[in-house]
């Protein structure tokens, strides 16, 4: 317990920092909006279509879901421009989807010629991606936010209004995701298919939390202190050895990948 609110200090003293910038806070939001924008730029997420002949309900909520992360890369552009900044285009591991995507064993892309299981086994993976990544996000965004009161200007206030919005949006989605794969899955299966997208997010988010303390440190640095400098560095190091360690850590015996 004391661990953890030692980590949330820390965490949100960082975030206080980052808003404390124009320059920096600008960055920091369009990290997020990375995210929010990046099923518009593949395939393969909320698969609505998918789902509808057997469970109509849910393509509705992965539509909702849809829409949802599209007025979020909207409301993330307008907290930006109101700040007089303009939007970070990020793409790559820049964006957290895709280091995620690069770390999970396991797919939710279906293909025309897969047979109903394959199809509920696919859409159960994407829920269950969605879930730990809206996790994340979600306590990140509670930091910001946090953190956005801690510097208490009038930028930061405007900046916060907008966020809490998307903040209500993350919470639903958290519960909205579990208990969609509750529906479709048995506990033995979801047991397995939450365990393949927990391990993933957890190392890909020590991984991209380190490339971007490490660009933070290099970037921006002029506006930190030589001690935040070498505390940012240490952070990261920290980060890539514990990643280094679960590398080594046994791999799931779950067959991630139904054909």
């Amino acid at each position: 317990m004391a661990l953890g609110r030692i980590e949330r200090a820390l965490k949100v003293r960082l975030h206080a920092q980052l808003a404390a910038d124009p320059e920096t806070h600008a960055w920091t939001l369009s990290l997020y909006r990375a995210g929010e924008h990046h099923p518009e730029t593949v395939h393969d997420y909320f698969p609505h279509e998918a789902a509808r002949p057997r469970w109509p309900w849910l393509a509705e909520q992965l539509k909702r879901h849809a829409g949802d992360e599209r007025r979020h890369t909207a409301l993330y552009g307008k907290a930006i421009r109101e700040m007089g900044r303009e939007t970070v285009e990020l793409e790559g591991l820049d964006v957290l989807n895709n280091t995620i995507r690069a770390r999970t064993q396991a797919t939710w892309e279906i293909r025309d010629t897969d047979g109903p299981e394959v199809v509920r086994i696919r859409i159960a993976h994407f829920l269950a991606h969605a879930h730990h990544l809206e996790r994340r996000v979600d306590r990140s965004v509670s930091f910001h936010l946090e953190a956005c009161e801690q510097v208490g200007s009038s930028r930061t206030r405007a900046v916060a209004e907008i966020v809490a919005r998307v903040a209500a949006d993350e919470a639903r989605h958290v519960t909205s995701t579990r208990e969609a794969l509750t529906e479709i899955t048995t506990s033995r299966e979801r047991a397995q298919i939450l365990d393949v997208h927990e391990r993933a997010e957890h190392d890909a988010d020590l991984a991209f939390s380190s490339r971007q303390m490490r660009h933070l440190a290099s970037a921006f640095a002029p506006r930190f202190s030589r001690l935040d400098r070498a505390l940012y560095g240490l952070t990261s190091l920290a980060m890539e050895l514990g990643l280094a360690a679960r590398s080594h850590a046994p791999a799931s015996t779950l067959d991630a990948r139904p054909t």
